[in-house]
């Protein structure tokens, strides 16, 4: 049987061709568009490799590496939630030429560490490919719930499960007003609620610079949007929601006591999903999931009625 004919082209062609490629993918990752890789080499010094993923001359996928070196010899490059793919993952044999040919792009050893977080299903036989071409599992996969948003909203509201539909419902008469922000201009005051709810919550927030840089990368494309719930004129429920091609990534929450009464982040999402799907992005992800650390969140994501989905691990 004759191996595919496989090919990673690497920083061909104007950032105009790589973003008219990235609106084709259907369900595009944050972390695999160019404005966090501008975010990200603004705040830890990262320099984007762009790859264009061909078979017999034709584009299939694309991915973006984030390398960053040291003392000349040493280099850190991060592959996170990609390669992505124009009509869906490819076949077996060709997608195993492609892992081969990463591995051999992104070694692994004392002076070149890759931390990959490959968005592919978890499965056993996706499991056993990343071993057969290389690579080594250091850790769990990403979690999270994906909706599509060109669902009409009597779809959405059917598919909420029952305690959802009720509490939104409950936070529709609470009395609250919505202010729908899109260019995030009160981010620095959300990034501060949100430090405070990490630092009570005892969990890992995404750094205050990495966040304002993404807004700055991503709002002059409309891929920004920030919503606040408000009781008596004072917020008491807020989130951001960050726009990448054709999807948007539900990125920071945050609640006070008044607004988790109210159920305010329900009446915040379901606003924001109809303003996203206005805009027009397809696809909404929910940003990750953990029923261990978080299972409050969990159950609230879950509760949308989204899919649920799970890649196969952190490699290295």
């Amino acid at each position: 049987m004759t191996a595919p004919s496989v090919r990673i082209v690497w920083n061909d062609g104007t950032l105009g061709d790589w973003s008219a490629a990235f609106a084709r993918i259907e369900r595009s990752t944050l972390t695999q568009c160019f404005g966090y890789a501008r975010a990200m080499g603004r705040t830890h010094g990262h320099v984007p490799r762009l790859g264009m993923i061909e078979r017999d001359g034709t584009p299939i996928g694309m991915l973006q590496v984030l390398e960053r070196r040291a003392l000349k010899l040493f280099v850190q490059r991060r592959l996170h939630r990609g390669p992505l793919w124009f009509d869906g993952p490819p076949e077996p044999a060709v997608l195993e030429a492609v892992l081969r040919l990463l591995r051999r792009e992104c070694p692994d050893n004392p002076l070149s560490r890759l931390s990959f977080l490959p968005e592919l299903p978890a499965s056993d036989m996706t499991a056993e490919l990343m071993v057969r071409c290389g690579f080594r599992k250091v850790g769990p996969g990403y979690r999270t719930v994906w909706i599509d948003l060109t669902r009409s909203d009597e779809e959405l509201g059917a598919a909420l499960s029952r305690g959802w539909r009720q509490a939104l419902k409950g936070a529709r008469k609470a009395g609250l007003t919505l202010d729908l922000d899109p260019e995030a201009k009160n981010l620095p005051w959300l990034v501060k609620q949100e430090h405070d709810q990490a630092r009570v919550k005892q969990y890992r927030e995404m750094s205050g610079p990495l966040v304002v840089r993404l807004r700055n990368a991503l709002h002059t494309d409309d891929g920004v949007l920030m919503t606040a719930a408000l009781k008596g004129g004072k917020p008491v429920s807020s989130a951001l929601f960050l726009g990448h091609g054709t999807t948007a990534t539900y990125q920071l929450g945050w609640s006070d006591d008044v607004g988790r009464k109210t159920s305010a982040m329900r009446l915040v999402l379901w606003e924001s999903m109809g303003a996203l799907r206005q805009r027009g992005f397809r696809w909404l992800d929910l940003g990750g999931i953990n029923p261990d650390t978080a299972p409050g969140v969990t159950e609230f994501k879950l509760g949308t009625g989204g899919e649920a989905t799970e890649t196969v691990g952190l490699y290295r």
